[in-house]
């Protein structure tokens, strides 16, 4: 084994879907006996809105963010052991520092490689500025196919592509998890993510097919309206596994997230829905508008709706485990599984014995 030690540059313990991409590799990586240390934001500066926890040990805050502080501690960057350096998402970093010492970090690592979250390069003025093209990578990986059209154009054949990874299938008992979230043990729940980009969307209520049913929103802000069935819960962001224990305790999850872009459509945009990434593995069926940039890379793994007639008819197949909902969920497990974190952690480690 060539490769024995792995550094990464990104988002850490932290309510961000960078760190949703990064965990899952980074914990396969460590399973697979790879040495690996995680160089992330500073507690005073960080991508995200709060900070999970303890760290772990291999965890060391380093860097401030390149909205704020542009703040970098390069010690660890020069001394610390690594056969490669992943940096993900390098718009949020301090990018004028990291500059600087990028001629002897190349020297030191057999091969420095960026994971690209940009979703487009169009706009009235340029995304990012001209530092952000300065770095003289190994290897670019871009994760959505959307991307290609630009990383193509830009970095040319160091250009790959490497897909967003799942979370591993996981169960917990739903029962115990209604208990502790105080939740009624006899009723369908359908859980409605409503936080960050997400919006609460919902059947038109009362139903009488769907009387037995109560709809829980999960919200950073206080909604100021009241629907029928629904309880409206405002939760601070949510851990992953605070996010799991909301999941088990429901029978469906709906998805209500879309995007209007500010400008014209020329060319694609890459977004992605992070949350299905980190819900799948939960086996609940999930719900999602049909019309959306950011469920497009998803086909028969979700159910996807046009309008709240749809959304009802979905959600009363979903709470039956009805013939299309059994359908959607063997997809969405042979997703997983072609997505699972080994497959994918897999395909960096080839790419970097590629390199080296």
């Amino acid at each position: 084994m060539s490769i024995k030690r792995i550094a990464i540059m990104t988002a850490w313990n932290a309510d961000s879907g960078v760190f949703i991409h990064a965990e899952p590799i980074v914990k396969a990586w460590i399973k697979m006996g790879y040495d690996v240390k995680v160089f992330t934001f500073i507690k005073e500066d960080f991508h995200g809105r709060v900070i999970f926890g303890m760290d772990e040990p291999f965890v060391i805050r380093c860097f401030g963010t390149s909205k704020k502080t542009n703040f970098l501690d390069p010690r660890p960057l020069l001394t610390e052991k690594y056969d490669v350096l992943v940096v993900e998402d390098l718009k949020m970093l301090p990018m004028e520092n990291l500059a600087k010492i990028f001629h002897m970090i190349k020297r030191k690592a057999k091969a420095v490689i960026h994971i690209l979250h940009e979703n487009t390069i169009r706009g009235s003025e340029p995304p990012q500025p001209p530092i952000f093209y300065a770095f003289d990578w190994d290897a670019v990986v871009y994760f959505e196919k959307k991307q290609e059209w630009f990383a193509k154009a830009i970095y040319e054949n160091k250009a790959h592509y490497i897909p967003f990874p799942c979370f591993p299938k996981r169960r917990r008992d739903k029962t115990e998890a209604r208990k502790k979230l105080g939740l009624p043990l006899d009723k369908n729940i359908v859980l409605v993510y409503a936080r960050g980009g997400y919006s609460p969307y919902l059947p038109k209520l009362p139903n009488n097919e769907l009387e037995n049913v109560h709809f829980l929103v999960l919200s950073g802000k206080n909604e100021n309206w009241k629907y029928p069935q629904t309880e409206i819960r405002v939760t601070p962001p949510l851990s992953n596994d605070e996010l799991d224990e909301y999941a088990f305790a429901s029978d469906a999850i709906i998805l209500h997230k879309v995007l209007l872009p500010s400008y014209p459509m020329t060319y694609p945009i890459a977004v992605t829905s992070s949350a299905v990434y980190q819900l799948l593995g939960t086996l609940r069926p999930i719900l999602a508008p049909k019309i959306s940039e950011f469920f497009e890379p998803f086909n028969g793994e979700l159910l996807k709706y046009a309008n709240r007639e749809e959304l009802k008819e979905l959600l009363i197949d979903a709470l039956n485990m009805g013939e299309r909902t059994q359908t959607t969920l063997k997809e969405a497990e042979m997703f997983i599984e072609k997505r699972s974190p080994e497959k994918i952690a897999q395909e960096y480690i080839k790419l970097f014995e590629k390199l080296i």
